[in-house]
């Protein structure tokens, strides 16, 4: 007498299809867990395309330890995608400043002034004496605040830094 479930995963279809769906849900559910879990069920999908014959509680020992595999695979890999926390610049957004150009908007008396960067004016600290209108580089950031220095006119604005001129 077969069971229920037996009918069902007698064909590694089921699983293929069950592999898809569960991984497939990701994309309603937030989180990467059902990723893992559809992986896994596709490789015991797999491996039951190879062994057609295998038994019920062997495809679900099978599924268990090719989902535990996943899972691992998926810790690893987050955990090697894994940025450093100093190099970050996600809600230090003074940081992301750094190497970006921009005009000085007044004079700096005592090494403070303020600077342009986009739409908005920033108190910013230097050890250059500035002018209003010299070009500066933001080389820091100190006391929450941008450390500039006299930038070489020269030098052409970095593509990858938004340029806060004009």
């Amino acid at each position: 007498m077969t069971t229920l479930l037996e009918t069902v995963f007698d064909a590694s279809w089921a699983w293929l299809i069950a592999g898809v769906a569960v991984a497939g849900l990701e994309i309603v559910v937030p989180g990467v867990f059902l990723l893992w879990i559809g992986l896994g069920a596709l490789a015991t999908g797999l491996v039951l395309t190879l062994l057609p014959d295998l038994p019920l509680a062997w495809q679900l020992a099978t599924f268990a330890a090719n989902m535990l595999a996943a899972v691992g695979l998926g810790i690893l890999l987050q955990r090697k995608g894994a940025t450093d926390p100093a190099a970050s610049t996600l809600n230090r957004e003074l940081a992301g400043l750094v190497g970006t150009r921009t005009v000085a908007v007044t004079a700096f008396a005592a090494g403070r002034g303020r600077i342009r960067v986009q739409d908005t004016t920033f108190a910013a600290s230097s050890a250059d004496a500035l002018a209003p209108g010299d070009l500066v580089e933001i080389v820091g950031i100190e006391n929450d605040e941008p450390v500039v220095r006299r930038a070489e006119a020269a030098r052409e604005v970095p593509l990858d830094k938004p340029s806060a001129i004009g």
